[in-house]
């Protein structure tokens, strides 16, 4: 069996599974009722802009659809809606190959975020429907 190493205390205080009796714990709840645990974790964490109307549609397979019809704004779910409780706490902390360290708050990346929507907008001519693909480097904007 492999070797588990453990954080440690002061690190795993505020994990959001506090312990591997936890872990077994969602991991069985997830096997016996997939649907239902899914839906609850969607439910709970994710601000929908439109309702889904399945959890997994399976009628396509191996072409699998995930919460079928459901809209959400992803900007919103991973910075807008932090912004009002941690717009001063960290969002990213980035730790580059030759060890620099940068911390960007919830506050800075909404801002990096937003100037760089605007510039694919109003510079390239971006809008709504279109797809975009960058290449970058390892640095935090690729986050």
């Amino acid at each position: 069996m492999s070797k588990i190493y453990y954080p440690n205390p002061e690190f795993a205080k505020d994990a959001a599974i506090p312990s591997m009796e936890a872990y077994w714990e969602l991991q069985n709840k997830a096997i016996e009722d997939y649907d239902g645990f899914w839906k609850g974790f969607a439910d709970e964490k994710i601000e929908w802009l439109a309702p889904y109307d399945k959890v997994l549609d399976e009628s396509d397979a191996p072409f699998y659809k995930w919460f079928t019809n459901g809209k959400l704004n992803v900007s919103n779910q991973c910075i807008d809606r932090h912004l009002e409780t941690k717009a001063d706490q960290n969002a990213i902390i980035f730790e580059g190959d030759r060890g620099d360290v940068e911390h960007i708050t919830y506050a800075q990346l909404s801002t990096r975020v937003n100037k760089m929507a605007n510039l694919l907008k109003n510079e390239f001519g971006v809008k709504k429907g279109d797809r975009v693909v960058l290449y970058m480097p390892m640095i935090p904007e690729a986050a």
